[in-house]
């Protein structure tokens, strides 16, 4: 299947190609707002392996890749001449390869039937203008044209066809005689139209428009410098819009372009009298459009303007003030979640404190410590039951227990204390883990972190210097005997006797003089 994807400045919409094999080439006409294009081709199921297909420019001889089913990349798409989108698809390895020219026209007329002010037709001379301009179905009925009339100077009209009329034919006539005249079909080759006789029969698709293309080109007026003047019918099938719709691109209930008050128009429907809760009101094309995939509520367009985020996302708006900001899983350094408001707060000005959550799973342990996805869902609905981001939350360790599987999750959480989590019930936990849970504990920090044993009273002094001074005791016990019944008797015998005063001579004689040496030594 071939789908055009159409650019505007606030909108993009898919009109699809009614792509036939045989068939190679397609023109197309968009409004005047779809100021870019692109391609999308998709290859039926199971032939992806066997097909490539490349986007090719011939415009500025660019060419891409193409994926089956994604979007290339855009084109401008003027309003003078067709852009020519060129898809190549090879197959059989390569071996065969077929080229699909797509022409692409902009129209003046937009979706919603506007033309455009002021008009080319307006400021040119007579000879360039027609007398005449007229769109005939297949039973020679004249289309229902607006404006009504036929007026020289008005160049842009628009011609509605009953649905089941699917070819039409068109009839122009010349001011000037000697002026010629071209026809051109949604941006293809310019081709002579006769003034007066009607073209060949021209086919009306039922999904889109048909642009019809009368030059009028006159030699007198193309002398004083006037361009040859170009009158624009868009063709299209009358449209009986669904009864919600104001207005609309097609007769069903998801097509309508506006609604009907109080509705609101809603992914082309008027279904709703005010937006949803994951979608905003857009001024600019007076519609309800999706919020951002990671927003669960927003107030505009893009991940910044959510205002309130689905499960296991916080708020992280740039200041605490502000009503929007992005959705994250992990709160930013600094920061962490705040249950009640599901957005992240930086901290009173208190001590953090952490407490841990202990699991006891029904799970063989063997089997679930080598599961990592089953943990990691395990951190993630443990963070969705406390009302935390994944920042909050974290394992701490991992056991077994009577050869079930026990985890042991740290919450370090200035808004959550214990307590709280000591009233959930087991009935939570149990519903919310996708295997079942049989016990659910909390221990304080100091529970898993038991105190240091005491050291022992430090002495007055240390060890050294009790051996130290031991060491000295024992030395002064051993030198002072030492001297006094050594040394210094030693030095006595070294000594010359000399009597004092008042002492016997005759004790000297008999007890110094006359002793023998052997008793003086000792």
């Amino acid at each position: 299947s071939l789908e055009l994807v159409l650019s505007s400045l606030t909108v993009e919409r898919r009109a699809p190609i009614f792509w036939q094999y045989s068939e190679i080439k397609y023109s197309l006409t968009v409004p005047s707002e779809a100021v870019a294009a692109a391609l999308v081709a998709t290859v039926g199921p199971g032939y992806e392996d066997e097909v490539e297909m490349y986007f090719h420019l011939p415009e500025d001889g660019t060419s891409q890749k193409l994926a089956t089913g994604v979007i290339s990349s855009f084109v401008d798409v003027p309003t003078e001449e067709a852009t020519r989108l060129v898809l190549e698809v090879k197959t059989e390895k390569g071996v065969r390869a077929t080229n699909y020219t797509i022409a692409v026209l902009r129209s003046t007329i937009t979706s919603s039937y506007q033309f455009v002010i002021p008009d080319a037709a307006e400021s040119v001379p007579p000879a360039s203008t027609l007398t005449g301009l007229m769109v005939y179905n297949t039973f020679g009925a004249p289309a229902r044209m607006n404006p009504f009339f036929f007026v020289p100077q008005r160049s842009q009209y628009i011609a509605t066809l009953d649905f089941g009329i699917d070819w039409c034919w068109i009839v122009a006539s010349k001011n000037d005689p000697d002026s010629a005249m071209e026809l051109r079909v949604n941006g293809q080759d310019w081709t002579a139209l006769e003034s007066g006789i009607g073209s060949s029969l021209l086919p009306v698709s039922n999904h889109g428009w048909l642009l019809l293309e009368v030059r009028v080109s006159s030699p007198s007026a193309m002398s004083t410098g006037s361009a040859p003047l170009v009158y624009q019918v868009v063709v299209a099938h009358q449209v009986i819009c669904h009864e919600r719709c104001r207005s609309c691109f097609g007769p069903t209930e998801s097509q309508c372009l506006r609604c009907r008050a109080p509705l609101v128009l809603f992914e082309g429907k008027c279904e709703l009298t005010g937006c949803p809760p994951d979608a905003y009101y857009e001024w600019q094309s007076y519609q309800c459009r999706r919020c951002h995939g990671s927003c669960a509520q927003c107030r505009g367009p893009g991940s910044t303007a959510c205002s309130l985020c689905p499960a296991l996302a916080f708020l992280a708006p740039t200041a605490w003030e502000d009503a929007e900001g992005p959705c994250v899983m992990m709160c930013p350094v600094g920061t962490f979640a705040h249950p009640p408001s599901r957005r992240c707060r930086r901290p009173p000005s208190v001590v953090v404190k952490t407490f841990y959550v202990r699991l006891v799973f029904r799970e063989p342990y063997e089997r679930a410590r080598q599961n990592s996805s089953l943990q990691e869902s395990i951190i993630n609905t443990t963070a969705f039951v406390l009302g935390l981001s994944l920042s909050d939350v974290r394992p701490f360790s991992a056991s077994s227990n009577n050869k079930r599987f026990q985890i042991t999750i740290e919450v370090v959480s200035p808004f959550l204390p214990k307590a709280d989590v000591d009233r959930v019930s087991i009935d939570s936990w149990f519903g919310a883990y996708e295997v079942p849970v049989d016990l659910v504990t909390t221990h304080t920090w100091d529970e898993l972190h038991p105190p240091m044993p005491a050291f022992p009273d430090e002495p007055l002094l240390p060890m050294w210097a009790l051996g130290l001074i031991a060491s000295g005791g024992m030395t002064v016990l051993v030198l002072i005997p030492l001297y006094l019944f050594y040394f210094r008797r030693l030095a006595n015998t070294t000594k010359r006797y000399r009597a004092r005063v008042g002492i016997d001579p005759v004790f000297l004689h008999e007890v110094v003089d006359e002793a023998p040496a052997w008793v003086l030594r000792r």
